[in-house]
């Protein structure tokens, strides 16, 4: 499920004093891209500069990443989000 607009969950990172640092901002993919604007704009005005950098970017994103692995349009299946755990866990919760 995606939602309509990203949000931040408690705790937001304090922006201290990030004002002379470089940040690298990750993430699988650049699918609308609002998550990595969010966050891009968060650091944006605290930090001395802010990069994004995915897996993979769909040509419809908001934000245009200044490292990408592959450009495309498709579908995408990670392993971690159509695959079971590797390890099963008697107190493990499982997708509701």
């Amino acid at each position: 499920m995606t939602l309509e607009m990203p949000v931040m969950l408690a705790p937001v990172p304090n922006a201290i004093d990030f004002s002379d640092k470089k940040v690298l901002i990750a993430d699988d993919v650049a699918d609308t891209g609002k998550t990595l604007k969010l966050v891009h704009d968060f650091c944006k005005d605290t930090v001395a500069e802010v990069r994004s950098a995915v897996i993979y970017e769909k040509s419809h994103s908001l934000v245009k990443c200044e490292y990408v692995w592959k450009r495309t349009d498709d579908w995408i299946n990670f392993p971690w989000s159509v695959q079971p755990p590797v390890v099963r866990r008697d107190d493990q919760v499982l997708d509701a």
